[in-house]
């Protein structure tokens, strides 16, 4: 399995988290799980087709080109065969400010690339697939998002600046906390972060909360489960399992398992 990622260059790396390139076989049938993240994505698959779903659904194919909000629990993805998928994770906000998207439509679903205004996605998604090689296709990504830089520069606002500011202290801050220090009502903070978030601010805060102690619990051997509610702001530990309940089905023990596992496995 290869799953790789690309930083942007330096005038988009204020707009896109980074790129990637997933490449591998899936034989009969592969499943892999995604917590919620905080950004959104365009995806591309030059692979075999292949399912996903949430919760208790069942499995939906995904489109082959298709543009992501935000999720607000892990997604399943169900593969078979060749596994060819190419990327943009874009910031919180970019999504809205480069495509006029309103966000709160795109909340835990997958929109088909064709149905967005302005861009040949047949076209797109053929410049992706022709390619060979990773700097291709990134090459590729690279140049459609800096043909949109100017128009996404003219949407800026103070809600990308809340955006930001959140995710300095990993959510871990109040949603008055946020419109004091900007000199906002909560009221307008709220409206604003549907738009172009797509969730409220309250919510995006729990993602970005999540996510940090989530990478903590995957990415390491001996968990001192105290401190993480200590510092992450939980009242105790019931609280954490039910944020991982919440988010990722599972609760913190048997995901750092799970995580552990598949980092043997890739090691091996």
């Amino acid at each position: 399995m290869r799953y790789q990622k690309f930083n942007a260059s330096a005038v988009l790396r204020h707009f896109i988290e980074c790129y990637f390139i997933w490449e591998c076989d899936a034989g009969e049938r592969l499943e892999t799980q995604s917590p919620p993240n905080g950004f959104g994505a365009m995806v591309f698959n030059y692979g075999d087709p292949y399912c996903a779903y949430q919760g208790n659904q069942e499995p939906m194919p995904v489109p082959m080109a298709f543009v992501s909000g935000q999720f607000t629990s892990n997604y399943h993805l169900v593969l078979k065969g060749k596994i060819g998928i190419a990327g943009i994770v874009f910031k919180p906000t970019s999504l809205h400010n480069f495509f006029d998207l309103r966000m709160s439509h795109l909340v835990n679903s997958r929109m088909p690339l064709a149905l967005m205004n302005g861009i040949d996605a047949s076209l797109l998604w053929g410049k992706v697939k022709n390619q060979y090689a990773d700097e291709g296709r990134i090459d590729v990504l690279e140049s459609f998002v800096l043909a949109w830089l100017q128009k996404r520069k003219s949407n800026l606002s103070v809600i990308d600046e809340a955006v930001e500011y959140m995710d300095q202290f990993k959510g871990c801050i109040t949603v008055d906390e946020v419109a004091a220090y900007f000199k906002i009502s909560r009221r307008y903070l709220e409206k604003k972060f549907l738009e172009k978030v797509g969730i409220s601010p309250k919510f995006y805060a729990r993602i970005k909360r999540f996510g940090a102690l989530s990478n903590i619990v995957a990415h390491q051997k001996k968990i001192d489960w105290q401190e993480i509610v200590t510092v992450y702001g939980f009242h105790d530990q019931s609280h954490l399992i039910k944020e991982f309940l919440d988010f990722n089905q599972t609760n913190p023990t048997h995901y750092h398992q799970l995580h552990q596992e598949m980092t043997r496995y890739l090691k091996s």
